[in-house]
């Protein structure tokens, strides 16, 4: 039993170290996302460009798979935290 409890104490450990990783590693891309953006309008003349569009693609496609890792993740040791 306190095998199992160790392994669970790591298992946890481990998710909250990944979690915290990707949250880390997201908000990076945020930051350097807005700053681009923010460069963007400055250059730009009020119309909308590829490169906007891209960007915004991009950080929905991250959002979108670091919910799904996230989601997998939890789905995978979720037997062994309890």
């Amino acid at each position: 039993m306190h095998t199992l409890r160790l392994t669970a104490d790591r298992i946890t450990a481990a998710l909250g170290h990944l979690v915290l990783r990707l949250v880390l590693a997201m908000t990076r891309f945020l930051d350097w996302a807005e700053r681009r953006a923010r460069r963007l309008r400055f250059d730009d003349e009020g119309s909308e460009t590829t490169e906007k569009a891209v960007l915004t693609a991009i950080g929905l496609a991250v959002a979108v798979g670091l919910g799904a890792a996230i989601t997998a993740v939890v789905n995978k040791y979720q037997g062994q935290i309890h």
